[in-house]
């Protein structure tokens, strides 16, 4: 297998050439590697030092059961202060591309590596076995995670931080509905509501605490990013599962006067706006904050921020996400799909922000697309803004 040398966080990997131009793996890989994902790295050594910081962790224990040739290990045991870390992967073809790549690093560093050839669940229930407890679990599947849910969190500390990737963004936008449901969990999808890709995300935790709640043990989201084709989202873990059930529910558009709403697990409301009960709907999905500031705070503080290759991306999109915690509605209004809807014009997003704040709504741009935003005014008043410019 032909190898290439990359530069990721000011420190060189060895990669298969095959992996470079892609961001999928082929069944012919014999090891792959997505380099499209480095943002996904980046964001999450910002993120492990933001939760050593905040919590005050010495020395943090990390497990990643699934780390292929190991580039985002190798960067957590240099970027990350004290870190011990637990890596494995079934492919015995990148372990030993990772076993290269731990060659490259200091003595140090090499020492905090322990590595294990198995199965991601197998090895999982083995640290379990094990009584092993980690302050931070790492799963960066290709498809979904919910696979690996229930047994990690077996060995996650309480207020310890799990991070998820998914990818399988087909299912989670309802193109395959059975398996939206059988994954995740959703009985009710309606593209109609909201932007696509915050539904998506919404699912995602849903499905995700939804494993935790049998365990009677809650995961709060604190960072919930979306890039390109994948969603990544950070949770801490706590016991207990009341606050999550109070914000698990359905998101629903009236068919009447196209009022948006949402509606807790256990509740049937009518329409605020016209007391209507003819509605589409969506869920159950998660209703609650997707960010924390403390978290965001941090990030956009962080002195190693400037390090990474993907700075200047990331920086834009964290500030888009510190704009999205201004407004807490679970849903953001997708222009283009509105405008198509009412067979308008589209106006430019920034002057449809203004004319809406000139009226004393507030309003932010969203990460999950450029042209989204989340805004206290009902679609309604969305709609008779977009039909005044038209009629310019």
């Amino acid at each position: 297998m032909e190898l290439i040398r990359i530069e990721e966080g000011r420190r060189e990997y060895l990669v298969p050439i095959s992996s470079i131009r892609t961001n999928s793996p082929n069944k012919s890989d014999e090891a792959f590697f997505n380099s499209y994902q480095e943002i996904n790295r980046d964001l999450s050594i910002l993120m492990l030092r933001a939760h050593q910081d905040i919590h005050s962790i010495d020395n943090i224990k990390i497990c990643e059961p699934l780390c292929g040739i190991g580039v985002r290990s190798c960067r957590y045991t240099q970027e990350i202060n004290n870190s011990n870390l637990y890596r494995n992967d079934l492919n015995p073809k990148a372990l030993a591309i990772f076993q290269q790549n731990i060659s490259l690093l200091p003595q140090k560093s090499r020492k905090s590596i322990q590595l294990f050839n198995m199965e991601a669940n197998q090895f999982l229930q083995y640290l379990n076995q094990k009584n092993e407890i980690f302050n931070f679990i790492d799963i960066d599947p290709y498809g979904s995670p919910i696979p690996f849910v229930q047994n990690a969190i077996k060995i996650l500390n309480l207020k310890g931080l799990i991070a998820l990737t998914a990818t399988d963004l087909a299912n989670l936008a309802g193109i395959y509905p059975k398996a939206l449901y059988a994954k995740y969990g959703l009985s009710r999808f309606d593209t109609r509501v909201g932007n696509i890709h915050e539904i998506a995300a919404r699912a995602l935790i849903a499905g995700i605490q939804r494993i935790a709640l049998i365990h009677n043990q809650t995961l709060i989201p604190i960072l919930t990013f979306y890039h390109r084709h994948f969603i990544r989202v950070f949770f801490i873990r706590y016991r207990g599962v009341k606050r999550i059930l109070a914000e698990t529910g359905f998101i629903i558009q009236c068919k009447k006067c196209q009022t948006i709403y949402s509606s807790i697990i256990g509740k049937i409301n009518a329409c605020p706006g016209c007391n209507s009960a003819d509605n589409y709907s969506l869920g159950p999905v998660y209703l609650g904050l997707l960010h924390d500031v403390n978290y965001i705070t941090k990030i956009l503080n962080d002195p190693h921020l400037p390090n990474l290759g993907t700075q200047y991306l990331l920086k834009k999109l964290i500030k888009r996400i510190e704009e999205e915690i201004r407004i807490s509605i679970p849903w953001s209004f997708d222009i283009p799909k509105i405008t198509d809807q009412i067979n308008t014009r589209l106006q430019p997003i920034t002057h449809l922000m203004d004319l809406l704040k000139d009226k004393g709504y507030n309003c932010s741009r969203t990460h999950f697309s450029g042209a989204s935003i989340k805004t206290t005014a009902p679609l309604s008043e969305i709609i008779t803004i977009l039909y005044e410019y038209n009629l310019k």
